[in-house]
């Protein structure tokens, strides 16, 4: 029987907490305080502002850190190493090549050093 009891003061306890009373609004205050959650009831603007700052930073996020993206100077050269050993093929690689062979063979220089450009030939000029 004594068991009884004490389930029915639990009951009784809680009661006062989710009641309009002064007493409950404070014990709902306390509580949200304690859980960290918005203490004062807010409108929806003020919760957006809420979840934003309470939200995980972008940097622990592991599909936004650094690490998360592949090591691309290296994809490069081993695709590049694929494509010598005749192994992967890419199209839009050889038509660049193509399009750079048909400038020297026209007499253009397909990629100039830096500062010889045609910005650096034109200030010669003047």
């Amino acid at each position: 029987m004594a068991s009884r009891l004490a389930a029915s003061r639990i009951v009784h306890a809680g009661r006062g907490i989710s009641q309009p009373t002064p007493f409950g609004k404070r014990m709902d205050r306390l509580s949200n305080r304690v859980w960290g959650e918005v203490v004062m009831p807010t409108d929806t603007k003020s919760l957006k502002v809420v979840r934003v700052m309470s939200a995980e930073p972008y940097e622990t996020k592991e599909q936004l850190s650094p690490e998360y993206y592949p090591n691309l100077p290296m994809f490069h050269y081993l695709t590049k190493m694929l494509r010598f050993h005749g192994v992967f093929f890419d199209d839009h690689v050889v038509f660049r090549e193509v399009q750079d062979n048909l400038k020297t063979i026209r007499g253009k220089v397909v990629r100039p050093p830096i500062g010889q450009g045609k910005r650096a030939q034109l200030r010669g000029k003047k």
